[in-house]
């Protein structure tokens, strides 16, 4: 072994370990998929194997036994989009108690979701039956916020993990897994939400993300890999370029 195929494995290596340190990814999902052991055996597949390509994805599908279903539910799993921190069911009833001052916090018969209308952030809320009428109250006026419009959306806080390891143009997949699923304007790449999201509330008009080169997508919603580059993104209007590394 030569010093380059060393520090090939070691960069290999750190690589995995951060996958395996990263917080963000979700716990398996019902079908017993892992998005993050998607991300570890693709890294193995690629960069230990070497696996050719147009043969990555059949084989990473290989290794962990996903046909077809369970590989597009584990790509709309990481989907950027938001989601609320917390379920009304965690905390139960949301009517205040005049005496108490304080929540009710018995168990719900129904919920809705309320939206904020400055940012567009929602959750969901749940009212017992005690407290019917001052849900139906809630309801109507949730209801009356939407009809309304020009409720904005809100920005991503869930997915957007596959961007970040593995070099390839999952925008164009993202919307395979999901037909009504669309970027949202601080882009697909959750390292990046932080910063673009700073930038977002400071000027109104979102940045735009163009594909310069290259392209991975699958043809046809099926477990096959293009041969194309990975895509170099580049923030319009700016003088620096975001990579996929």
């Amino acid at each position: 072994m030569n010093g380059d195929e060393l520090r090939h494995l070691l960069a290999i290596h750190e690589d995995i370990s951060r996958v395996m340190k990263d917080p963000r990814f979700p716990p398996p999902n019902r079908w017993g998929s892992d998005l993050r052991m998607f991300v570890v055996t693709a890294l193995w597949v690629i960069a230990v194997e070497r696996a050719p390509k147009g043969t990555r994805i059949p084989r990473v599908c290989e290794v962990m036994h996903l046909d077809n279903f369970h590989f597009w539910e584990l790509i709309r799993s990481d989907l950027p989009r938001y989601e609320p921190d917390t379920m009304y069911r965690d905390g139960g009833c949301v009517a205040v108690l005049p005496r108490a001052k304080r929540r009710c916090g018995k168990g719900t018969v129904w919920a809705f979701s309320v939206t904020n209308p400055v940012d567009g952030t929602w959750e969901l809320v749940g009212y017992c039956s005690r407290h019917r009428e001052e849900g139906r109250a809630a309801e109507a006026a949730e209801r009356r916020r939407k009809q309304a419009g020009g409720i904005p959306t809100p920005l991503p806080n869930r997915g957007g993990l596959l961007p970040c390891y593995l070099p390839w143009d999952w925008s164009k997949n993202y919307a395979k897994a999901d037909s009504n699923w669309e970027p949202p304007a601080v882009g697909i790449r959750a390292d990046d939400w932080p910063v673009l999201t700073k930038v977002e509330a400071a000027h109104p008009t979102p940045p735009k993300l163009t594909v310069v080169s290259g392209a991975f997508e699958f043809e046809e919603p099926d477990a096959s890999e293009a041969d194309a580059g990975p895509p170099q993104l580049r923030l319009i209007g700016s003088d620096k370029q975001g990579r996929v590394e």
